[in-house]
């Protein structure tokens, strides 16, 4: 049975950009670059936060708690290929999982 999740990341940039990319622009590539199989169900970006910050909230459905942070891991990495993220950084400590609520089927 999969369950929905609540993913938060963060992303660190690069301490010479003066401002992160607009909050639309991050969700638009983070739905650009997600699969069927990652579950997608809704992405949001915090905004405003301090310089070289981003913190994103993702729904999704996975089978446990790893599976939801490692389709996150991957899906952050396939929309850091645009430009606009490119120089972005996540690590381990910066994504956590929430259990929302079991879906049947």
């Amino acid at each position: 049975m999969r369950t929905r999740y609540a993913v938060a990341a963060r992303l660190t940039g690069p301490p010479t950009d003066d401002r992160a990319p607009h909050p639309a622009t991050v969700v638009d590539l983070v739905w650009a670059h997600a699969v069927t199989a990652d579950q997608l169900d809704h992405v949001r970006v915090r905004a405003p936060l301090p310089v070289g910050e981003l913190e994103l909230l993702v729904l999704l459905r996975a089978e446990t708690t790893a599976d939801a942070i490692r389709i996150t891991e991957g899906l952050l990495d396939r929309a850091r290929r645009s430009p606009v993220l490119s120089r972005w950084l996540t690590d381990d400590f910066s994504v956590s999982a929430l259990p929302l609520a079991a879906l049947d089927g």
